[in-house]
């Protein structure tokens, strides 16, 4: 949920809390403050009919003993609500009354003075007041509400065009970042500390780059020299045949660690985005070359390849990571056949599949595209091939799975 969103619905939570208590407390203030004036006006009128009983002697009077007899003795005044009934055009109704009921000693003997007041038009009164505040509430509340969300949307809208900015922010541009200003202090923060941060991703960056790189030319150079000295070495006729053993073994562990730094420095480029660019390739037609240049292996090994295309499958991608995929998983799926096996591959637009015959793996499929994962009877692999297919999938939000049934290994990529 968004921030405003959640603001928004704190906000109308609370407005419908304080709307009804506000409605309520309204409607029991005017009551009581109208209750109280009512009171004042029926003792007024109870004083009235007492003194016209004091000095305008005689008045109707009613027996009302046994009335009397049910009021405490300590109270003289008595208010109540009750409901009197009335006949009106032939309809009895009830109507609510505010009764006053007085205890007065006139000329030696006790009187019971009774006044009562309508209380119908006081509630319609009452009703209609709250109501009228009511709406001049909630109009209030609605009024800034829109008001309250038209001044977030503005504050905010800086924060979010600098938040697409931040989507479409890389390294590989090398350039700094240009958030929107904002007339918020807070978010003016904010983009200071980006603006920081960026610079420091892109400085950080761009050393690693070069260090990777030199290293790895450096790492290059040495290497080449062994190779070349230990080949110089081992045409030698003056050597022993132990000594061109062992020269041959420190030239193929050169070669081995040069190939090993080419996959490392190939991983580090990928991790760092440097293939940035992509074009509409032609699996088919991939797939096709490759299968060319493992010809030789495909053949000393006897393997049947089946092919199941689709034509005219397309993907984007970069030209030579796609390559590179394509290429670590014929390979994998050669290296790792049975003699005399066979090696199917299957295209389509929603993904491409290289299944082949072999023997189950020690490793679990989970962990058979991590770095220097590797079956153990694979002693010659480095276990970055499929770790480089995986890094690639990654890159491009592609899927990859393997699995094994029933003697057959399956490599999956769903575009």
């Amino acid at each position: 949920m968004k921030l405003i969103q959640k603001t928004k619905q704190t906000y109308i939570i609370y407005s419908i809390i304080i709307f009804i208590a506000s409605s309520i407390i309204i409607f029991f203030v005017l009551k009581n403050i109208i209750t109280k004036k009512q009171d004042e006006n029926l003792l007024w009128d109870k004083e009235l009919i007492a003194q016209k009983l004091k000095y305008e002697y005689p008045l109707p009077i009613f027996e009302v003993d046994d009335f009397i007899s049910k009021i405490p003795i300590k109270d003289t005044l008595y208010f109540k609500d009750t409901l009197i009934y009335q006949l009106i055009d032939g309809i009895e109704k009830r109507e609510l009354y505010r009764q006053l009921t007085s205890i007065e000693t006139l000329h030696g003997k006790t009187y019971v003075i009774t006044t009562r007041s309508s209380l119908v038009k006081n509630q319609d009164f009452i009703l209609a007041i709250t109501l009228s505040i009511g709406i001049v509430i909630l109009l209030l509340i609605l009024t800034v509400f829109f008001v309250n969300t038209l001044i977030l949307r503005n504050a905010w809208q800086p924060f979010y065009e600098n938040l697409e900015i931040l989507k479409s922010f890389s390294v590989e541009n090398n350039q700094p970042i240009h958030l929107q200003n904002s007339k918020i202090d807070e978010f003016q923060e904010l983009n200071q500390s980006l603006i920081k941060l960026t610079n420091k991703i892109n400085s950080d960056f761009n050393n690693l780059k070069e260090f990777t790189d030199n290293a790895s030319h450096e790492m290059q150079t040495p290497l080449a020299i062994m190779q070349l000295k230990s080949e110089s070495l081992m045409q030698s006729e003056n050597l022993k045949t132990d000594d061109k053993h062992q020269i041959k073994a420190i030239y193929l562990a050169a070669q081995r660690l040069s190939k090993l730094n080419k996959t490392l420095l190939l991983l580090s480029k990928i991790e760092n985005q440097q293939f940035s660019e992509k074009e509409l390739i032609l699996i088919n037609d991939v797939i096709d070359k490759q299968l060319e240049i493992f010809e030789d292996f495909i053949e000393s090994k006897k393997i049947t390849v089946i092919k199941n295309f689709t034509s005219n499958v397309k993907v984007s991608a970069n030209p030579l990571l796609f390559d590179i995929v394509i290429s670590n998983l014929i390979s994998n799926a050669i290296k790792h056949n049975l003699k005399s096996g066979n090696l199917e591959i299957a295209t389509s637009d929603l993904f491409i599949s290289f299944s082949n015959s072999g023997e189950p793996l020690n490793i679990s499929s989970t962990s058979l595209f991590e770095r220097f994962k590797k079956d153990s009877k694979s002693s010659d692999s480095f276990g970055l091939g499929l770790a480089i297919v995986k890094k690639i999938c990654d890159t491009y939000n592609w899927k990859i799975n393997h699995s094994f049934i029933e003697n057959q290994h399956n490599i999956s990529i769903y575009f």
